[in-house]
């Protein structure tokens, strides 16, 4: 689930779209210095005010991608937020779904900024980076996490496991299903923190970090029991899933 920060009050129209899609954890704050882990930040125009710039400055400061949430959808305004630095302008009118598929795509945007790093910007994400259960990252971000683990694990006496749980509806509208949502929910609270996952179309793929086969096993009987207690009652979706070692070369282990 992203983690998504709103600099604003709450009032602005976008929220309840975000809170009904129930793919992102939303944080309000009043306070511009985002002292949390995000995955995003969406400012608003009409409650910063004079500070917009300040808040878009922090945003790059921390390299968190940052859209601006507005009512003024002119070209004008437009060029101004995207000159402060808003990487996106979020207006009305936009339906939930169009509002969901923007956020999430600043979520999966590097952040390029010309401000220098330092260690407090380091220091401020070891602080803030609480929650539970599961990292989720991009599908571009999971495949550079698996060339690292790869290469760690050259070097490190431990082991790690990789699992493609692929997904299928009676429906056949399996991407950005609720059910589909739902499993990777299950997912991410099945799992610890030093556990990574992500969604690339109708699969969840995730990496087991200093796990064996039977440890997979066991997670892999966990998930798939919870979503179908839970959310799959009517057996309407099949989860299958394959498993292999990361640290070696071997092949594939299916199940159903």
């Amino acid at each position: 689930m992203k983690s998504i920060i709103l600099y604003g009050s709450g009032d602005e129209w976008i929220v309840p779209m975000l809170r009904e899609a129930g793919e992102f954890r939303l944080r309000i704050t009043d306070k511009p210095d985002f002292a949390s882990a995000a995955d995003a930040v969406l400012i608003s125009q009409q409650f910063a005010g004079a500070g917009l710039e300040y808040a878009f400055d922090q945003a790059q400061q921390y390299r968190l991608p940052a859209a601006a949430v507005c009512f003024d959808n002119t070209l004008q305004n437009q060029n101004y937020l995207t000159g402060l630095g808003a990487e996106d302008v979020l207006a009305p009118p936009m339906t939930g779904k169009i509002a969901a598929h923007r956020v999430r795509a600043l979520t999966d945007r590097p952040v390029h900024s010309d401000a220098q790093m330092n260690f407090a910007a380091f220091d401020r994400i070891m602080e803030s980076n609480q929650g539970q259960g599961a990292f989720i990252v991009a599908e571009h971000d999971f495949m550079n996490i698996y060339r690292f683990v790869s290469r760690l694990l050259e070097r490190l006496d431990q082991r790690a496991q990789l699992i493609l749980f692929r997904f299928s509806s009676e429906d056949g509208n399996v991407l950005d299903s609720e059910p589909l949502l739902h499993f990777m929910k299950v997912v991410q609270t099945s799992l610890r923190r030093g556990d990574i996952t992500s969604v690339c179309g109708d699969q969840v793929l995730v990496i087991l970090t200093g796990a064996d086969e039977a440890g997979a096993q066991t997670v892999i009987a966990r998930v798939v029991g919870t979503f179908n207690a839970h959310y799959n009652m009517d057996e309407s979706c099949e989860v299958t899933w394959e498993t292999r070692e990361i640290s070696r070369a071997s092949g594939f282990r299916a199940g159903n």
